[in-house]
């Protein structure tokens, strides 16, 4: 579709502007599988000029970004800062498309197929952490930095929602309509359960952890489909990197204790324990990521530690010095 095209579909469809005829357009050429390059831009896009979702955090959070880019030459940081800034809006056009696959199929002329779904879009800004009930009971936790998108009532066949971030469920029992979270590289199907995902989009690696009941897992790898049970006390790891994943025996219940405000880093590069001090205290660390290169940090913060004790004990562990200027940390 030309690129005018796709710009006034979206722009019609979101300002609510769309005929039926727009609508039923809009939801076909969402669902084709073929145009996932040209979808990801055009939502770009549409993230880029439509401010309705945007808040005081969203600006200062892109502000910080922008400056980070600055001070890095590196092709790696403006792939990250795109990949950041398109997250909520490319999470978003996932869940419409998957809804809409559904409706389509199921009326192919009705008014009900081309109506497009009522999403709630949780967001948790950078810097906190939020606790919700889910319509049907279920609890939830949710990182910061994270974004959550469930259909409002949960009226179909099954209880999905989509996730950018972190979240730890609690999923209230209901054999007859499985709890389904969809992520961009897994989803993962429970009925009554609780577990803890994490796939952030600037992340090498998206996990999947185990506490109570049973999981299943169908991996959305590029060559291949893999499903995954997950027993409790399990985690599987998936590697971005070189589309792999990996399961292993491990604590669940310490690996999700930062719904208590806890930060635990087992085996984590400096690169992972940088990237979540700066979603939790909302600040931008500038460092040498070289420097740091196949160094592992094991490592566990209590919630009353603040970014200074943090990094006093970084420093000590990583052998380097550092000084805080407002809200940013520059190591040295």
């Amino acid at each position: 579709m030309k690129e005018k095209n796709v710009s006034s579909l979206i722009t019609k469809f979101f300002d609510g502007r769309a005929s039926d005829g727009v609508r039923r357009r809009f939801g076909k050429w969402l669902i084709d599988d073929e145009l996932h390059g040209e979808k990801q831009e055009a939502m770009y896009d549409v993230w880029e000029n439509y401010t309705g979702l945007s808040d005081e955090y969203t600006k200062e959070d892109l502000k910080k970004i922008r400056k980070r880019i600055d001070r890095h030459e590196h092709g790696r940081r403006r792939t990250i800062f795109r990949r950041c800034a398109a997250a909520a809006a490319i999470l978003l056009l996932f869940a419409l498309s998957t809804v809409l696959t559904y409706r389509l199929a199921a009326g192919s002329g009705s008014d009900a197929a081309a109506k497009e779904p009522e999403l709630v879009e949780f967001f948790v800004p950078r810097g906190e952490r939020r606790h919700a009930t889910l319509p049907d009971g279920s609890e939830v936790w949710i990182n910061a930095g994270s974004l959550l998108v469930y259909e409002k009532s949960f009226a179909g066949a099954t209880r999905t929602l989509y996730l950018n971030g972190e979240a730890n469920f609690n999923v209230a029992h209901n054999p007859d309509k499985p709890f389904i979270v969809k992520t961009e590289y897994m989803d993962i199907t429970a009925l009554g359960t609780v577990f803890n995902i994490r796939s952030y989009p600037e992340a090498s690696k998206s996990t999947a952890i185990l506490e109570s009941g049973t999981v299943r897992i169908d991996m959305k790898q590029h060559d291949m489909h893999s499903v995954v049970i997950l027993s409790p006390n399990e985690q599987l790891v998936y590697d971005k990197n070189n589309d792999e994943f990996t399961t292993k025996k491990v604590e669940a219940a310490q690996r999700t204790q930062w719904t208590q405000g806890y930060m635990t880093f087992q085996s984590s590069s400096f690169d992972e324990v940088v990237q979540e001090l700066e979603r939790r205290f909302r600040i931008t660390v500038v460092y040498d990521a070289a420097r740091f290169r196949g160094r592992l940090f094991t490592l566990r913060f209590s919630p009353e530690e603040d970014v200074k004790q943090i990094f006093d004990i970084l420093g000590e562990v990583g052998n380097f010095k550092y000084r805080i200027r407002e809200n940013a940390v520059h190591v040295h």
